[in-house]
């Protein structure tokens, strides 16, 4: 294996959510190079009277993002399918109405599930790893993901197995959390997301053993194929070169491993790309 790009992305950052680096060109650059025939740029979502230094970009930079994406999407026309997306987490009713507004605005072309974090008692974000109840943060988690299944404002959900994270160990309480966002994944005929994130910054063993990752945990995707619900894999970039460098063997030969019913591409209705 020559670890070949995948062709394809619907989960790509930009610097502006403050972890990510490069310039929005050379993502669309470093993608026509790795002959990648769609890049969907779905940056932390934006959110309107609401800053989280860090982790999303501040409101204001919106329309610039949307701006920026539609631009490179006309200048490339030719040679890459680019779209406009946001991953966002499901707040309740604190922005159900604005994130309808995006989709029905055309001002994204979909939005990403991706639960990081919830809004505390007192309106401020809080991630769901500082809580100091693993199992108390994991079933809000669970609770806050299939909530934002049902909105049915959602492409796919990135990182369904995030919890990994901060429960770390593969049990009863893990397999019940596992089974209970893959049903409801069914029940509301929903993509799950492999996630490459981890598989560039995760801890890596020795004698080219596996690499050694919290997410996409193995016994979560065992139980996705026994489901046999549709998977996507996002590169999940934050540099340019992720596009090119990123273990795309690994992703493969993961998905090939567990079975899993792949996918690699989305029904997106955009009026800017066709």
């Amino acid at each position: 294996m020559n670890n070949k790009p995948l062709g394809y992305t619907y989960h790509s950052h930009t610097k502006r959510c403050g972890h990510a680096t490069g310039e929005d060109e050379d993502y669309v650059k470093k993608a026509i190079e790795g002959h990648y025939e769609i890049l969907g740029f779905s940056d932390h979502v934006m959110l309107p009277g609401k800053s989280q230094h860090g982790m999303r970009g501040d409101y204001s930079l919106a329309d610039g993002y949307f701006k920026s994406v539609r631009s490179l999407q006309e200048k490339y026309a030719k040679q890459l399918r680019i779209y406009c997306a946001f991953e966002a987490e499901w707040y309740g009713d604190a922005f159900k109405d604005y994130y309808e507004d995006l989709l029905s605005s055309g001002k994204v072309d979909y939005l990403l599930l991706g639960q990081h974090c919830f809004l505390n008692s007192e309106g401020g974000f809080t991630f769901y790893s500082q809580v100091s109840d693993k199992k108390k943060a994991t079933l809000m988690y669970v609770e806050d993901l299939i909530k934002g299944m049902e909105s049915g404002l959602f492409a796919y959900v990135a990182h369904p197995d995030l919890f990994m994270i901060w429960y770390g160990d593969w049990d009863a309480f893990a397999y019940q959390c596992s089974v209970s966002i893959i049903e409801a994944a069914k029940k509301n005929h929903m993509i799950l997301e492999v996630n490459m994130g981890p598989s560039r910054w995760g801890r890596r063993n020795g004698g080219g053993e596996e690499i050694d990752v919290a997410y996409p945990c193995p016994n979560f995707w065992d139980i996705v194929s026994e489901y046999q619900l549709p998977c996507i894999i996002g590169v999940d970039d934050h540099h340019p070169n992720e596009l090119l460098d990123s273990p795309f063997d690994w992703v493969r030969d993961f998905v090939q491993k567990h079975n899993l019913n792949y996918i690699d591409r989305l029904k997106i209705d955009s009026k800017y790309v066709k």
